[in-house]
């Protein structure tokens, strides 16, 4: 077993600084304000809305603070952040942190930088690597909206230029550069050793952490709380909107909202189309999704099985349809359900991405589905959960899960 390339020094201090941020009086005071605002939205009137109030808020806040307690860009350091599965490691128990409809696939490591300095991020990929990207982005002010992309670079762009060892070097900075370079703006605050650092760079201490993060709370989670609202254009329940191209050009994404009553499921079928990596989730109605180590509310190309024609039928229901892919919603009736498809060959055609999305009966599901969607008997099922809670277990003990 290869080391864990998370299990670092700089994860654990970030973490340690982030589990005290949020225990402190006024990071806490400033928490039940930001509470009392998620009060007024009217989704806090809704079972599910309510009942996931508080966890959205609470992976909200340590997602800040993690955030910034890595935000020194005189000083960067490598963090897994954005990752809401809790975890017990480095001698702390760690809640999870999340945003939007994070990707339980992805490694999400973010690493500040000045837009006016010069960076180099040395990257080395195994033998069979998982998919993988590094974007700039420009970050908006306190955090709160998503960055303006300034560029990306994907696996299959950077493979070309790696060495016998599968090291590459990515070069960042407001300069031109080649096929391994990623343009900054001067000013532009971005989410890797700097080349320049300033001769009087200080640390920042705890107390000028947590002002910052006091300041920059109200904004964020003004952000994070309503960015269901339009999402997609906020679509129309058990309807996909996409698939969309992400910026950067690194992939595509569809989704939408799904509401199911008793007894009924959501069908999704769709094309892999030769990508690297495809994967769906669901989330809650705030956008946080469930634990996803111990409950099928996600699968990847890895996990799941595809019909004879390569086509991957999911159905998204809150008991288990006897399908093969199923997607769990953890007892939500309403939420989010989002695909992505990764590394996508040339050519491909994402109009043909999505072959079919419709609410079915589960109780008449061998009279809805084709034949040909694979089914699973309750044997399979169990060691299907068994091996999902291994494989999401060696994210803090040893190599990752999946295609992440």
């Amino acid at each position: 077993m290869t080391a864990n390339p998370l299990w670092t020094d700089d994860q654990a201090a970030a973490e340690k600084l982030a589990l005290r941020l949020i225990e402190r009086p006024d990071i806490r005071a400033a928490r039940e304000e930001a509470r009392l605002m998620l009060l007024a939205d009217p989704l806090a009137g809704a079972l599910d809305g309510r009942l996931g109030l508080d966890r959205a808020l609470d992976q909200w806040v340590l997602g800040l603070a993690m955030r910034e307690a890595n935000g020194d860009p005189a000083d960067p350091r490598v963090v897994w952040n954005i990752s809401n599965a809790p975890r017990r490691w480095f001698g702390h128990i760690y809640p999870g942190a999340a945003v939007a409809i994070d990707n339980p696939d992805n490694f999400n490591r973010e690493i500040p930088i000045d837009g006016d300095g010069r960076y180099a991020v040395d990257i080395r990929f195994s033998a069979d690597p998982p998919q993988f990207s590094i974007v700039a982005e420009v970050e908006p002010a306190h955090h709160a909206g998503l960055g303006r992309n300034l560029g990306a670079l994907t696996l299959q762009q950077l493979k070309p230029f790696c060495d016998a060892d599968g090291q590459v070097t990515v070069t960042v900075g407001p300069q031109e550069g080649g096929a391994t370079h990623l343009r900054t703006e001067p000013g532009a605050r971005i989410q890797v050793y700097s080349l320049d650092p300033p001769a009087d760079m200080r640390p920042r201490d705890e107390e000028e952490i947590a002002r910052t993060v006091v300041a920059d709370l109200p904004a964020w989670v003004a952000f994070w709380s309503g960015f269901k609202n339009d999402f997609l254009g906020h679509p129309e329940p058990n309807r996909l909107i996409g698939p969309n191209g992400r910026d950067g050009g690194w992939g595509y994404l569809a989704g939408g909202r799904f509401a199911l009553g008793e007894g009924q499921g959501l069908l999704v079928t769709i094309d892999p189309a030769g990508s690297y990596y495809t994967g769906i989730q669901i989330a809650d109605p705030w956008t946080i999704s469930p634990d996803p180590m111990l409950r099928l509310v996600s699968l990847n190309s890895a996990q799941v099985t595809p019909a004879t024609d390569g086509m991957i039928s999911y159905v998204v229901a809150g008991v288990d349809p006897g399908i093969a892919n199923w997607i769990d919603t953890a007892g939500l009736e309403e939420g989010w359900v989002l695909l992505r498809w990764q590394g996508v060959p040339d050519g491909a055609d994402p109009a043909r991405f999505i072959r079919d999305v419709r609410v079915i009966d589960l109780v008449a599901i061998d009279r809805d589905l084709d034949a040909r969607v694979p089914r699973v008997d309750i044997a399979a099922r169990g060691q299907q959960l068994r091996d999902r809670a291994r494989q999401h277990g060696l994210r803090t003990h040893g190599a990752s899960w999946g295609d992440a």
